[in-house]
């Protein structure tokens, strides 16, 4: 599910504009919050690596002049000069914000106009202009007692404002639950990466990867669905990256004969729970995270119209 997150945040939903007087965003903004060690900077760094433009930074490290725009006296003229920060730098791209929980809450309240209207307003030093922002917003997050209490709330886990919260699309929790066999898996793959590495022990480490995966050929017994999708071919990341570019600069999918019905009774249950149980609040916000999520799906199969599989 957090590798879906993450593709439908890089495929994005379509921009709308009303008359060119209202505008709301296609861009999907994700937040990954669990368990330290789960591999969250490794999602980010792989979706760096993907995106055709991309920023990452750091909570600790970044400041709200580093991430919105910065007003600085050139040294040969003395005159203002006006730098963009991150998230202006990332425009139509994905920014990158790692240790999320540790920015100031100065720092974080700053990027609350470039998460909703994708845009940065500045009036420093007479320069009076806004800049454009129009990114998504990937950022990893840690809970609060560094690990995840499913005893709790989402809310109870996290040290963040409802304000921030309601601006994310989509919510993803990682969890570090101990599990023999998966354990196993991830021990066997984490040395077979190490010897791959080596400049003496890849030919070993083939040899070995080879010999398991006979093994366990021979050994277990695969279900017929899982091993239909086993054996689809790899896409080699540079055509990904150019399936992704193709996809949102060509495919804008539209909302036709879609079950409005279902999307609206979803966003009542959701708010009947959110309500009863305690957790998260649910927003207008969320019915156009709904629909964004909708388009970015149609986006990966390319299609003309949103169906109801995009939707379910």
């Amino acid at each position: 599910n957090i590798k879906k997150a993450l593709a439908l945040s890089l495929f994005g939903g379509v921009e709308k504009r009303f008359k060119d007087k209202h505008r709301i965003r296609g861009d999907i903004n994700v937040l990954v919050m669990g368990d330290p060690g789960c591999g969250k900077s490794q999602f980010l760094k792989y979706a760096e690596k993907t995106s055709h433009r991309a920023v990452y930074t750091t909570g600790k490290g970044a400041s709200a002049v580093g991430l919105t725009a910065a007003v600085s006296r050139d040294p040969l003229t003395r005159e203002w000069t006006l730098e963009g920060g991150a998230l202006v730098l990332a425009d139509q791209g994905v920014c990158l914000i790692d240790e999320f929980d540790k920015m100031n809450d100065q720092d974080r309240t700053s990027i609350h106009e470039a998460m909703e209207q994708q845009s940065i307003s500045i009036s420093k030093a007479g320069i009076v202009t806004s800049l454009q922002a129009r990114c998504a917003v990937i950022a990893a997050a840690n809970p609060i007692k560094g690990r995840y209490d499913s005893t709790i709330s989402f809310l109870e886990n996290v040290d963040l404002p409802d304000s921030i919260l309601s601006r994310f699309d989509c919510l993803c929790v990682v969890r570090d639950i101990v599990d023999t066999a998966k354990d196993d898996r991830i021990a066997n793959f984490v040395v077979q990466s190490h010897m791959k590495s080596h400049p003496k022990g890849s030919k070993q480490a083939e040899q070995l990867s080879q010999s398991q995966q006979v093994s366990q050929e021979s050994t277990s017994t695969i279900d017929t669905t899982s091993d239909t999708k086993s054996r689809l071919p790899k896409i080699d990341q540079e055509m990904l990256k150019k399936y992704l570019l193709y996809a949102r600069n060509t495919c804008k999918p539209k909302l036709h004969n879609i079950d409005e019905d279902r999307i609206a009774k979803l966003y009542s249950e959701l708010r009947r729970e959110s309500v009863s149980s305690g957790g998260i609040p649910i927003a207008v916000r969320h019915i156009e995270s709904l629909i964004r999520m909708a388009e970015a799906h149609a986006k990966m199969h390319l299609r003309e119209h949103v169906n109801s599989d995009d939707v379910d």
